[in-house]
């Protein structure tokens, strides 16, 4: 790596998005901070709007997030020019007197912004969209221009029906080629990203509630919520592991095949055929397989040593 470890963060993170220019860097109150391709911090960090980000992705040098205030009821879809510094927006109490939609407050400094009448629940993108789903009201893919390119309802399986909130969605993966939604009882639906076509549709037995879901090409890695594992590859479960605790990150290594986690007060690494751990006294948010980058919850980064690393 050309830069050595950056400082501490000044608030508590959340998720690491890298990009072609370094890292953005959400906070769990909704900051926002870059971190330039030296490893310095770009500018001081910032709330364009005051509650907290549900989710977010980048495509290309655009941050696509969601906003969700679940006490206030309202929540925002938009875009910031990832080429442009962030700038702070309004204050929280500004939002409880601007109710009304054409009155509404959106993200500062954005390049387009929408007021969402449901809760997004999951986003995700490949290079050129993003997807997500809105809460009974169905599943869209836009352009990063906000241009819709199609829609479909809220997808359904008819094993889960009986299953008490199986039917929920967990999780939603992406690439060029297929978007794929996950429930929390096991349900698997996958489009094809550009037409929006049902490619494939099943349900997945499994020990539990899904929890997370993380997907490269043909490989993933699902979470449950009694913090157990599974690999599964080629439409096959290869393994089954138990953590100490739940996964905020992981990464695909090529390398060496399999997957670098961020975990609860750990950081493992996962293959079918090795499983090695690290322990540290913060839990995990973020690791990066290739250099060895790891961002624990206290602000702080660290680098894998090359002796615990493959």
């Amino acid at each position: 790596m050309a830069w050595g470890i950056p400082g501490k963060l000044s608030f508590t993170p959340k998720l690491v998005l890298p990009y072609n220019s370094g890292y953005v860097i959400v906070g769990v109150d909704g900051e926002l901070q870059k971190i330039s391709q030296d490893g310095e911090y770009v500018g001081p960090p910032t709330k364009p709007f005051p509650t907290p980000i549900r989710d977010a992705v980048i495509i290309g040098d655009t941050l696509v997030a969601t906003w969700l205030d679940q006490e206030l009821m309202l929540a925002r879809m938009a875009a910031l020019d990832l080429t442009k510094e962030f700038t702070t927006g309004v204050d929280r109490g500004d939002l409880r007197v601007r109710r009304t939609i054409d009155k509404s407050i959106h993200p500062n400094g954005n390049k387009w912004s929408h007021v969402l009448d449901a809760e997004p629940i999951s986003l995700s993108a490949n290079s050129a969209s993003f997807s997500f789903v809105l809460w009974k009201k169905g599943v869209y893919n836009l352009s990063v221009n906000s241009i819709e390119n199609w829609r479909s309802s809220e997808p359904s399986w008819k094993k889960l029906l009986k299953i008490p909130r199986a039917m929920e969605t967990i999780a939603s993966t992406c690439d060029d080629k297929k978007f794929e939604i996950w429930s929390k009882g096991g349900g698997l639906i996958r489009y094809d990203v550009k037409s929006g076509a049902i490619l494939h549709k099943d349900t997945i037995s499994l020990d539990g509630y899904l929890n997370k879901v993380f997907m490269h090409n043909e490989n993933y890695l699902l979470l449950f919520n009694n913090s157990s594992i599974v690999l599964y590859e080629d439409s096959e479960v290869v393994l089954n592991a138990k953590l100490s605790g739940p996964i905020t990150h992981a990464d695909w290594c090529n390398e060496h095949g399999g997957w670098y986690v961020a975990g609860w007060r750990e950081i493992l690494f996962i293959s079918k055929d090795t499983q090695r751990r690290i322990p540290l006294e913060e839990i995990a948010v973020f690791v990066e397989a290739k250099t060895g980058l790891y961002l624990c919850n206290d602000g702080k980064w660290d680098i894998i040593e090359s002796d615990d690393s493959n």
